[in-house]
């Protein structure tokens, strides 16, 4: 236990924090070498991906930094929390390393900015009381506008950003009333004592306890983009640099998702707060919306913005399912949709850094003008529309099967038919990158720098590697799921 002046906020985010803090001094240092900043942030992240990934091997971390527990800011690492965060690094470092041939100008801003948003992002999923989850909640969101908005000679991405940062602190705004109830109703901003306290039936029929759970699930569902509350995204992800909705479409809005896990299952059980039908039909609304939508696109960013739209209502569909192998589903989805989002994102990145389009029409035959980059694209695209033999598909059919199992077929059906949906618009990008004859803008192209590659042959051998070998990663997320489930 931490002492009152302790700043250990344990391994992994304590690297983070210190390279938050350096990262602009380096940069300012390094005006006649701006290589410097670039390499600085992936080497720290490359070190802080091998901590987290050591610390979720080792048992629970709790920190206190005062007495008594209930009233002290705290740091929580559980199962959960170091596999969110190995994504969110793992995604962040790969998303470094491909700016290095995307980014072209401001570099010495660009990367100080991503370490703050990763740092956010981790700090968030360590939090352990309600206060510092909101305060690293709000340094990923405000560095989230700032890169949405990094291209800011461009009116579509100001624009965007701030439609972005109304509608994202809308949500802040619920999130923090919600937090606000939860303490006056418990005395405190611990989240296990919160969990504790919240477990009393007599709670449960607290009417205000129901309001702060629906504010929490508005606000969430603001960062999550889950439908109706999602039009912020399709504006924001195609308006910022593609390294940037990698993280957006994979990581970022994955904290919504996280903050339902966390607080559904832990503050507000569902065998007591019956919140699962809620969910079941914004999980049905959100991959319809998503689906529909994305198949009236021709911007290859918005339409896989659309698409991550679809996947967020997937994986609430295995929370609101609420059973093992629905969070397992959903858990585990979490992670093949953040390292496929990133492929496709960072595919396409590519395919618009080398011809300067983000038209689908225009960009026809462009995968015979860069094969390696439009064989990485079709690999994520083909997971995602749910091929066997891939990561999405094993994710997926857990989360069918565990509606099937608990008697939801309704909502099993919906997802199958928004599956088939996702495959026909996949399938059709694919054939429009492959088969259909070249434009005079796609005969242009000419394949990505290998620093650009590197990414796109990491995530597709992951894609692979889990649809093939799905069980060491299905354990994983059945630990996590045990973890939650009362």
């Amino acid at each position: 236990m931490a002492g009152i002046l302790s700043i250990d906020f344990s391994q992994t985010l304590n690297i983070l924090i210190f390279l938050t803090l350096t990262s602009p001094l380096v940069a300012v240092a390094s005006r006649r070498a701006p290589r410097a900043v670039e390499v600085y942030a992936i080497v720290g992240l490359a070190a802080a991906l091998a901590s987290s990934l050591i610390q979720a091997a080792s048992t629970p971390v709790v920190i206190l930094f005062s007495n008594p527990p209930e009233s002290s800011a705290q740091i929580f690492v559980d199962s959960l929390s170091s596999y969110m965060a190995v994504i969110y690094i793992f995604v962040g470092l790969l998303s470094a390393l491909f700016s290095v041939g995307y980014i072209e100008e401001r570099k010495r801003g660009f990367y100080p900015l991503l370490l703050a948003m990763i740092t956010g992002l981790v700090g968030v999923v360590f939090s352990g009381d309600l206060a510092s989850f909101f305060v690293f909640w709000e340094l990923m969101s405000l560095t989230a506008y700032v890169l949405v908005a990094f291209f800011y000679d461009r009116w579509e991405a100001v624009e965007a950003s701030f439609k972005y940062l109304i509608m994202s602190s809308a949500g802040t705004a619920s999130i923090l009333l919600s937090f606000s109830l939860l303490y006056g109703i418990t005395g405190t901003l611990s989240i296990p004592a919160i969990a504790e306290a919240l477990r009393n039936e007599m709670l449960a029929g607290n009417s205000w306890t129901y309001v702060a759970l629906a504010l929490l699930i508005a606000g969430l569902g603001v960062n999550a983009a889950m439908a109706p509350f999602h039009s912020w995204l399709p504006d924001a992800h195609p308006a910022a640099p593609s390294p940037i909705s990698a993280m957006l479409s994979g990581v970022v809005i994955k904290t919504g998702i996280y903050g339902m896990f966390r607080f559904l299952s832990g503050f507000f059980p569902p065998q007591l707060y019956n919140w699962q039908l809620g969910l079941l039909l914004f999980a049905a609304l959100t991959m319809t919306v998503g689906n529909v939508m994305a198949l009236l696109q021709d911007d290859i960013k918005r339409l896989l913005a659309f698409s991550s739209i679809a996947h967020i209502g997937y994986i609430v569909l295995g929370l609101g399912v609420a059973t093992l192998q629905g969070f397992t589903g959903g858990i585990l989805h979490i992670l093949n949709h953040a390292s496929m989002k990133a492929l496709l994102f960072l595919a396409a990145g590519a395919f618009i850094h080398s011809v300067n389009t983000r038209s689908l029409e225009e960009l026809s035959g462009i995968g015979r003008r860069m094969p390696i980059t439009g064989v990485a694209f079709s690999i994520g695209a083909f997971s995602l529309a749910g091929l066997p033999g891939l990561n999405a598909f094993v994710s997926e059919f857990q989360i069918i099967a565990s509606a099937v199992d608990a008697g939801l077929i309704v909502f099993a059906v919906i997802m199958i038919l928004n599956v088939l949906l996702g495959a026909s618009y996949y399938l059709r990008v694919i054939q429009i990158i492959f088969l259909k004859p070249m434009t005079s803008v796609s005969e242009k192209a000419h394949e990505a720098p290998i620093v650009m590659l590197i990414p796109l042959i990491i995530l597709s051998i992951l894609a692979v590697v889990i649809g093939v070998q799905p069980d060491p990663f299905l354990s994983i997320a059945r630990e996590i799921a045990e973890t939650l489930l009362p």
